[in-house]
């Protein structure tokens, strides 16, 4: 029959007649019933409830060849990681690779299980710096954003001025940790030891951490990166008034020796000595040389009537 003609309908309806057989069903010719052996109907159960056991315990189903390979990848590379109380060590070389290849794989599964990302509208926000690391709307997951996540609560130092993170990206930050411990332990639940073998997560249990890992990942690094971005423009603050400083003191040569050349001549000195303390942390850098030398030594410079050539 042309109803048949495909082989794996043949199989399905073949495979019907031997479970109803199983069952002890009339499947026969004129409705009559195959003897069934109790034995083999025993072990047939068996088998088909192994099947299902299976099935139910992996939670796993049908899936693509490119989706199992892409699940085995993210187990495999989870078990790379080097993990301290649930969280990624990242400050040794072979701890941040291990990271970085672990959350690659994180992302390819997400791409291949076919889940939407976020939305990351916010990175056209950027500074330029910023949009290089993030240049589109892909994912783009780093090791450094968790890292911060993870070190929420530090302190940032920036020119001897600290900074710490709002109490909204701590909430991110939270819930990003909150994620990433749930898919550490539902990947921990798959592996096996030598003897068994990996059992893969249930799909919907993967794809709704995956999902929220994301949108935490997503609201976090928003929040970080603007703060940071925030936290740089009052730094490079110093930078630009001494620059200021210094250009306008060059356009009032001819007001030398005024007091509002001295004025600006004595910012910029503070300037540079604040630059001085900050930047030199090695050792302690000094910011208390004032103006009142700089002039003493333009004094001094006058009276014998030296010019900046005989300055060695």
């Amino acid at each position: 029959s042309s109803d048949l003609s495909s082989s794996s309908l043949r199989e399905k309806v073949i495979l019907a007649s031997q479970v109803q057989r199983w069952q002890g069903e009339p499947i026969g010719p004129s409705g009559s019933s195959w003897p069934v052996h109790r034995s083999s109907h025993e072990q047939v159960t068996t088998m088909l409830q192994g099947s299902m056991l299976r099935r139910l315990t992996t939670g796993w189903g049908s899936t693509s060849r490119e989706e199992t390979a892409a699940i085995d990848q993210l187990i495999t590379t989870h078990r790379t990681l080097l993990l301290d109380g649930g969280r990624a060590e990242v400050g040794s070389e072979a701890g941040y690779s291990a990271c970085a290849l672990f959350l690659s794989a994180v992302e390819s599964a997400a791409k291949v299980l076919g889940l939407e990302a976020a939305p990351r509208h916010y990175r056209k926000q950027f500074s330029a710096n910023y949009r290089a690391l993030f240049p589109d709307d892909n994912r783009h997951y780093r090791v450094d954003v968790l890292e911060a996540s993870a070190d929420q609560h530090s302190a940032i130092w920036v020119n001897g001025d600290k900074f710490e993170l709002s109490p909204e990206a701590i909430c991110h930050a939270e819930a990003l940790q909150k994620s990433w411990a749930d898919l550490t332990l539902l990947l921990e639940s798959c592996t096996g030891d030598e003897r068994t073998s990996t059992k893969h997560p249930a799909r919907s249990e993967l794809t709704s951490i995956l999902n929220a890992m994301d949108t935490a990942w997503a609201g976090f690094e928003h929040k970080y990166i603007a703060e940071l971005i925030e936290i740089e423009e009052q730094a490079r603050r110093l930078i630009i008034k001494a620059v200021d400083n210094e250009t306008k003191l060059g356009s009032m040569e001819e007001q030398r020796g005024s007091p509002e050349f001295l004025k600006v001549q004595a910012s910029l000195v503070q300037c540079i000595a604040h630059l001085n303390s900050v930047a030199n942390f090695r050792r302690k850098g000094r910011d208390d040389l004032g103006a009142d030398i700089l002039e003493s030594a333009v004094a001094v410079i006058d009276r014998f009537g030296l010019q900046s050539k005989d300055i060695i």
